[in-house]
């Protein structure tokens, strides 16, 4: 698995945790940025706003 990119907001590095139990499938914490269209990580809340931000540009992944 690659590193995430890191956002450009406070948030950045805050992790959510599940309240309702364990996760069966990986996948779940991850959604498609309907804005951009890059693969969002749901847990990271610096990505999450970074994401919910209208006009935002998408996120540069390291090389």
């Amino acid at each position: 698995m690659r590193s995430r990119p890191l956002t450009n907001n406070e948030a950045t590095g805050f992790k959510g945790k599940r309240h309702d139990g364990q996760v069966k499938d990986e996948r779940e914490h991850f959604q498609i940025c309907p804005v951009c269209g890059q693969e969002m990580d749901m847990r990271d809340l610096g990505e999450a706003l970074h994401h919910a931000t209208p006009a935002h540009k998408r996120l540069k992944y390291p090389d």
